[in-house]
């Protein structure tokens, strides 16, 4: 006999986000009259206006036609929030991800969803999976009338295998083997990717040529695609936060298989971002070794350009990080160019540098920076994240620290929030790290106040230094331009832009580095500056 679930227990099932934290993000704002759920812009209407849409396409377009459009209208949707839920829980790891398609389904009033199986491995592609739908709003309406002989819940079955293939990157097949609408106590539904369904079987032949399409372009490939990386399962909340905005970059990169540089500015997560790579194309039990640049002599050279040992075809088996990669001796250089060059032509280990930016000049003209910097990731700063950003980071950093400081788990105050979103935070994570051991060395209870907050960044022991020297003639020419007439920022950036393209010969690549930016970064500030300004003409 089955126990009865307690209602409250639904609200905290499964990964994040839960139900409870889907109702935690849920806003209504009476001023402009918009719901939004976690910023994302929903609205609601009552479940009969979904009945009467039913019925009229079936008046209208018969039976066939309106289960076509249905399910092909859930199936879009599904490939909608799937997108929606990636990009506005970005620090999830791809199981949460993926299985919150059943608590946003759940949450959507439509149906609620009771897990029978879910089988997925993404990095071998394999699915197959099983759920009960209890109380569709699709089949309810039949039931104090005539039982059908075929299941309705169309549009919520193109949602599941919708949903389902965005994450797997080829068709997912969700079939309703049992209805309430015929009579069963819940609605059944099967999913497997079409590989695992019989090639003849009819329910894949109308999938493929009538849900997964749109005007005849195929809205997924039939076929699998490499499956996705799942290197961010094995990072911590925080690693997730601090590679989020290269995540994708970094996957690319993991893909080639080649040599990297990674830039940044020391506390940005330069590490992380090695490690990630790292896992992201090896076993894991593979071997991940780091060396300082000053330490690397001709015996390293010599090992990384011997044959790989062990690795597959195409995939290094160890992978070497060479910190400061500035720093190795100017006569070993050469040498280490050439190892890393061998041992790609022999499967070596993997070789990623680590560097500071601005690059020195002497590396940036060094034969081992032109082999190593083809594949590039530049970490982004903290005062060049956006304030979610810095706040997120903060909250993870908060946790892990208060968890080995056996602190429990403080919050901050929402004045403390605000201040560290606007703290340009010039040390980076170390500068934050030692201002959150500091706030938490002292705190009692509570949650964790601005005032805890400024004092603590009164004491960083660099504030100092950083308002010396260059910084201090830098303000100068700063206070001077804001005095003079016609003074506006985004003037001042399209100058500093079209100043440091000029200066690197019209390279962009090389423009961005002057200033300190990504060639993405670069690309989409000029692109604001540009639609700013075609904003102010039309007004």
């Amino acid at each position: 006999m089955r126990t009865p679930i307690e209602r409250s227990k639904l609200l905290d099932r499964g990964g994040e986000p839960t139900v409870r934290d889907l109702l935690s993000s849920l806003v209504f704002n009476p001023l402009d009259g918009t719901i939004r759920l976690n910023g994302d812009r929903i609205v609601m209407q009552r479940a009969i206006a979904g009945a009467e849409l039913k019925r009229e396409l079936i008046r209208s377009l018969g039976a066939s036609e309106a289960r076509a459009f249905l399910m092909r209208l859930g199936f879009l949707s599904g490939q909608a929030d799937a997108r929606f839920v990636r990009t506005r829980w970005p620090n999830l790891n791809i199981g949460d991800a993926f299985t919150a398609g059943t608590r946003l389904h759940t949450f959507s009033g439509v149906v609620r969803v009771e897990t029978v199986y879910n089988d997925f491995d993404f990095r071998k592609g394999r699915f197959a999976a099983e759920f009960l739908w209890h109380d569709s709003v699709e089949a309810i309406e039949h039931k104090n009338g005539r039982h059908v002989t075929e299941p309705v819940c169309w549009t919520q079955l193109g949602y599941a295998s919708g949903y389902a293939t965005e994450f797997f990157n080829t068709l997912v097949v969700y079939k309703e083997v049992e209805c309430a609408a015929q009579g069963h106590g819940h609605c059944r539904v099967v999913g497997k990717p079409v590989s695992g369904w019989d090639a003849s079987d009819p329910e894949v032949s109308y999938f493929l040529e009538r849900i997964a399409t749109l005007d005849g372009r195929a809205l997924v490939s039939p076929v699998s695609r490499p499956p996705a990386r799942v290197a961010e399962v094995a990072l911590s909340d925080l690693d997730r936060v601090l590679l989020a905005p290269i995540k994708e970059e970094l996957e690319r990169v993991a893909a080639a298989s080649l040599p990297v540089l990674i830039s940044g500015e020391p506390g940005t997560g330069r590490s992380q971002a090695a490690r990630y790579l790292h896992r992201a194309i090896n076993a894991p039990e593979s071997e991940l070794r780091s060396v300082f640049g000053a330490s690397v002599d001709l015996a390293l050279c010599h090992e990384i350009s011997r044959r790989g040992r062990g690795g597959r075809r195409g995939a290094p088996s160890r992978t070497i990080v060479v910190n400061a990669v500035e720093a190795v001796p100017r006569d070993v250089q050469p040498y280490l160019a050439m190892a890393i060059e061998e041992g790609m032509r022999l499967d070596g280990p993997r070789v990623i540098g680590l560097t500071t930016t601005p690059l020195e000049p002497a590396f940036q003209t060094s034969e081992l920076w032109s082999i190593l910097s083809g594949l590039e990731v530049r970490l982004p700063t903290l005062a060049q994240r956006t304030p979610m950003e810095r706040i997120s980071i903060a909250e993870s950093l908060l946790s892990q620290l208060a968890s080995k400081m056996g602190q429990g788990n403080p919050k901050l105050e929402a004045s403390a929030v605000k201040m560290i979103q606007q703290s340009v935070w010039p040390g980076n994570l170390g500068q934050m790290r030692w201002i959150l051991i500091s706030v938490l060395k002292d705190h009692r209870s509570g949650e964790i106040t601005d005032q805890q907050i400024a004092v603590a960044l009164r004491r960083w022991p660099f504030v100092v230094s950083a308002a010396s020297g260059e910084t201090q003639s830098m303000k100068r020419v700063v206070n001077q331009l804001m005095s003079e007439e016609g003074f506006s920022l985004p003037i001042l950036e399209r100058a500093l832009y079209e100043a440091a393209v000029k200066r690197a010969g019209g390279n962009v690549s090389a423009a961005a580095r002057i200033l300190g930016l990504t060639r993405p970064q670069l690309a989409y500030r000029k692109k604001l500056l540009t639609l700013g300004g075609a904003e102010a003409a039309a007004e």
